[in-house]
């Protein structure tokens, strides 16, 4: 991909590994070490995508990408940060920022790449994405354990149907190593799936009743989907990480929802103390699943599909911040 990306972070170890690693992705790369040097290499050279640490001397990555966003509204753009993200989440709402990457004691360069491709190619779908290895993709019409390194896929078309198959895999997982919390990220992911997502021609939610005016979502009981409706909800085991996957064909919804209530769930009333989110009806299942899972990962594409990724980690593995990694395209 003959496309160019700035990469702007105060510490050289870690400015010259990143560097190295998008190099060997056969990208062009620049790099600063400060806000103002990056700002000169934007009037200089065409950049496509700026990744930017977000605490540094002088002007911060927060300031940077806002310049960014006002001079250079064509760039794409990323932060990268040492520091809990979900410090960052209400000015990422109010800025439009889809993508922060955490640095844990060590840097997943893949995680950094992937990023990098998928917002200048467009290609955002994909679980195969996030491993060295090639990932099977697998279709089958009911319950299946994997093989090493496959992800097998299973359409559901009922509320029975979901909850058995829930069941199996979570069951499978933790003999395997995964945390309780398998089984939380497995309900909320597959009944968003199949309740939040589909829609009729007119866009109107067709499991659910909505209430706008109030912000209140009610959900139907006991659904079969029509079969046109069902969605994927698909498993596996990689690299030691446990993966979980939902898709549909709906594409419904959107990057400024995720944030809003991630954002309502995080920030807190001045007032009262309390998060602002705590009494709405819906949105508190994606908070909480990017809560306990290692890693979250959303991409839409709009009116067509959502793909939704978990990652976990063995129960005995040392926990790190959450990324933001939420991936949007037109249809």
């Amino acid at each position: 991909m003959n496309k160019s990306i700035l990469i702007v972070e105060d510490v050289d170890s870690i400015r010259v590994s990143i560097r190295d690693a998008l190099l060997a992705e056969n990208f062009q790369v620049f790099d600063a070490k400060d806000a103002e040097t990056a700002i000169e290499l934007l009037h200089r050279f065409p950049i496509h995508l700026v990744l930017s640490d977000i605490r540094m001397p002088g002007k911060s990555g927060l300031e940077l990408i806002d310049y960014v966003k006002n001079n250079f509204p064509e760039i794409q753009y990323a932060l990268i940060t040492a520091y809990d993200i979900n410090h960052y989440v209400h000015y990422a709402y109010e800025h439009k920022i889809y993508n922060i990457i955490p640095k844990y004691s060590f840097l997943d360069f893949k995680f950094i790449s992937v990023v990098a491709n998928k917002l200048l190619s467009g290609d955002i779908f994909g679980v195969e994405k996030y491993f060295e290895e090639k990932l099977q993709v697998v279709q089958t019409e009911q319950f299946k354990v994997p093989a090493e390194n496959e992800v097998v896929f299973t359409s559901i078309y009922s509320d029975t149907n979901r909850v058995e198959l829930c069941e199996n895999i979570g069951t499978y997982m933790i003999d395997n190593g995964a945390p309780t919390v398998v089984f939380q990220i497995l309900e909320e992911l597959s009944s968003n799936a199949m309740i939040r997502a589909p829609r009729d021609i007119y866009g109107n939610s067709k499991y659910q009743y909505e209430f706008p005016s109030k912000d209140i979502l009610i959900p139907l009981k006991n659904i079969t989907l029509e079969r046109e409706d069902a969605f994927q909800l698909g498993f596996g085991i990689c690299d030691n990480i446990f993966i979980i996957v939902t898709r549909d064909r709906f594409g419904s919804l959107r990057k400024e929802e995720i944030l809003k209530r991630f954002d309502r769930h995080i920030y807190t009333n001045p007032e009262t103390g309390l998060p602002f989110g705590l009494s709405d009806s819906h949105g508190r299942g994606l908070f909480i699943c990017r809560e306990i899972a290692d890693s979250i990962i959303f991409n839409i594409k709009r009116n067509v599909m959502t793909e939704v990724i978990a990652f976990l980690q063995p129960r005995t593995q040392e926990r790190y911040h959450k990324s933001l990694s939420i991936f949007e395209i037109n249809s």
